[in-house]
């Protein structure tokens, strides 16, 4: 069985493009690599994942996505799932813009957000999954918080690292940190071509944000990867506001409960670990 594995930075308006990255895992757990990283479209996302569809022909698709899915709240307001993952965002000093209707570009009527998810059956549900295609909702901010990429810092907790080269607190040796613990990931797993393209980006010390684009498409990447390999994952939010995808990590599922319950929120509703293997035999 052959799975289609995308991570997909998303474009978020009809002007701009996002990035998307992609790889098939076979039942055995070997892969075949596609391409290296490219920046797309919506429409050139689309268009990309079908044309791999169809060369591939894989059982199940899965699709992990840096923009919101699922969005009803109409005022600027967060969503619950953007409240709760405040905090440990907020602790290493970043910040979570939260979605709402009114960002008519991003997410009004006319947003191709909703045409694209309509496309591949629209936001998948981590917990009852049907169809052979899946989107879900990632944040490739708390996933480098999962998987431990923090810097050091008088913090405890450290700091994310500053590797936008669009913002002014942007520093080199934070975009190299972020390189090279993504590069190392998909090296581990013999995934030499984007490895490659990663260490060819990762000697520049002024990256394009198209390039930035890209790497962030690879976290996806391996949010993905670590849903098929059926590994934990923290499922964050719900199906009725909206939620978030990431690795499965003790401590910051601690810091989530917490949120949750100083919001007077029911942890284990809003904070769920789960693998592949046990909705597959559900």
């Amino acid at each position: 069985m052959k799975t289609l594995l995308v991570g997909f930075d998303s474009a978020w308006t009809v002007t701009n493009s996002g990035a998307i990255a992609g790889l098939v895992q076979s039942e055995d757990g070997t892969f075949i690599e596609l391409d290296h990283p490219r920046s797309v479209s919506y429409p050139e996302a689309q268009e990309l994942i079908f044309e791999w569809q169809t060369d591939v022909s894989p059982e199940n698709t899965v699709i992990m996505l840096d923009q919101p899915t699922i969005v009803k709240n109409i005022v600027r307001k967060q969503r619950p799932v953007e409240n709760i993952v405040s905090s440990p965002v907020g602790l290493r000093y970043g910040g979570v813009q939260p979605a709402y209707i009114s960002k008519e570009e991003m997410f009004g009527k006319d947003a191709p957000i909703w045409p694209f998810l309509s496309t591949f059956g629209g936001p998948a549900d981590p917990m009852n999954l049907s169809g052979n295609t899946w989107v879900f909702e990632t944040y490739p901010v708390l996933a480098m918080i999962a998987l431990q990429w923090t810097l050091p810092d008088v913090r405890k907790n450290g700091r994310l690292p500053k590797y936008n080269p669009e913002r002014k607190t942007f520093t080199a040796i934070d975009w190299r940190h972020v390189c090279e613990r993504t590069a190392a990931n998909f090296n581990e797993r013999g995934l030499y071509k984007i490895v490659r393209w990663i260490e060819s980006v990762m000697q520049n010390p002024s990256p394009s944000k198209s390039e930035q684009d890209r790497l962030d498409a690879c976290i996806c990447l391996l949010v993905a990867l670590n849903f098929s390999e059926n590994k934990s994952l923290l499922m964050v939010g719900d199906m009725e506001t909206g939620y978030m995808i990431v690795p499965f990590n003790s401590g910051l599922r601690n810091e989530l409960d917490e949120r949750c319950l100083f919001t007077g929120r029911i942890p284990s509703q809003w904070v769920r670990e789960f693998r592949k293997a046990q909705i597959d035999n559900t």
